[in-house]
């Protein structure tokens, strides 16, 4: 129970996939079908108590999927348009409290797009993810322009929308219009205030055959680097400076930490080593800080539309001792690739003073990454 209020989602997927061909609801991802991934996203939000599940001449398929999860109450059949698909939907709701519409095509939708919606709709009666229209928008007739609309104002709509029972329910009997293309359009034409809430790009609907195209596909990178530890020079790991007798030698700051992690980045992506983006000849590097430079493979990471799924490196070390710096190292990477820290793995080893790392000529870094493009 949320403040009280009994939290219901109604999952719509009695679509007929008209637009691609087939049935996209059972279609997989990743061996799991659309549908069900919508279904994981709300069984796993701790906000959401009961879930209505709406199919079509899918049903038997989707009881099936419904079986799996605990919070699935039933399955109803849904009507020839979206909009009475809700409504079968709303009848199996008892009580008052706060529903969720969903569309099962939406398989991406995250836990914080479903906590906050619902934390909205609990102040508004009705609240919506969102999310900026990107291209410039044109009203026309007969192909030809008769407008353009200014898109600081404009908004893509997503799902979840929550709405509060009791209202949607009375909103529906005085209701015969069924071809609404979504449900805060009831809200919306009887006068409701519609909060928008933030949703986003990777939260979209499976409509034709180049959205499934969109899924996400994970690349492996691995970067090696190593450099030789001489005196006079400064000991820089992942960004921290530590104190020690000897310093690491290179054209930049020799950060190979950061280095290792770079070129495992690139190399996920198939973009090359950082002897190919920052060269050693080039005097705008020299003594560069790898932390920026890691900027810039971020950067770069970004403009391919891929997002880092995790980083693990080890560094490969007889000294000095490096337990005490490595949260730091850590947060540091982190802060520079705009992830959660949670997300960047750094260990460090010994290897027993064996090799040039054992006799203290070197420090060595193996990395891993993964990452979703």
């Amino acid at each position: 129970m949320y403040n009280n209020k009994k939290i219901y989602a109604v999952i719509v997927a009695a679509g007929k996939g008209r637009r691609i061909g087939f049935d996209k609801m059972l279609y997989k991802i990743d061996g799991v079908p659309v549908v069900e991934k919508s279904v994981q996203a709300f069984e796993n939000n701790k906000l959401i108590d009961d879930i209505i599940l709406v199919a079509g001449d899918n049903i038997d398929d989707i009881k099936e999927i419904a079986q799996k999860y605990k919070k699935v109450i039933c399955v109803v059949k849904g009507g020839s348009e979206r909009a009475e698909s809700v409504a079968n939907g709303l009848k199996e709701i008892k009580t008052s409290g706060l529903v969720a519409v969903h569309d099962g095509a939406r398989p991406f939708v995250s836990d914080e797009i479903i906590t906050n919606t619902i934390i909205n709709a609990d102040k508004t009666k009705a609240a919506i993810p969102c999310v900026p229209v990107k291209d410039t928008i044109k009203m026309g007739n007969n192909n030809v322009v008769k407008t353009s609309l200014k898109r600081d104002k404009l908004f893509i709509t997503q799902t979840p929308q929550v709405f509060c029972v009791d209202t949607y329910k009375k909103l529906l009997e005085n209701n015969e219009d069924f071809t609404i293309t979504d449900d805060a359009q009831l809200f919306e034409n009887a006068g409701f205030k519609v909060a928008i809430c933030e949703g986003s790009y990777d939260n979209y609907k499976i409509t034709t055959k180049e959205d499934i195209r969109k899924e996400n596909k994970m690349r492996i990178g691995h970067g090696y680097d190593v450099h030789r530890l001489v005196e006079d020079r400064k000991l820089i790991l992942g960004g921290v400076e530590i104190e020690y007798e000897k310093g690491l030698l290179g054209h930049s700051d020799a950060d190979v930490l950061t280095h290792a992690i770079m070129d495992a980045l690139l190399g996920a992506l198939a973009l090359g080593d950082i002897g190919k983006h920052f060269p050693d000849t080039e005097e705008q590097y020299k003594g560069a800080d790898s932390l920026f430079l890691l900027s810039c493979v971020n950067k770069l990471i970004k403009e391919k539309g891929a997002t880092i799924e995790n980083i693990d490196s080890t560094i490969i070390c007889q000294k000095p001792k490096l337990a005490g710096f490595i949260q730091t190292m850590r947060e540091n990477i982190a802060k520079v690739l705009e992830i959660d820290v949670d997300k960047v793995s750094v260990k460090a080893t010994t290897e027993e003073k064996l090799g040039f790392t054992g006799s203290g000529d070197g420090i060595a870094v193996h990395s891993v990454c993964l990452i979703n493009i």
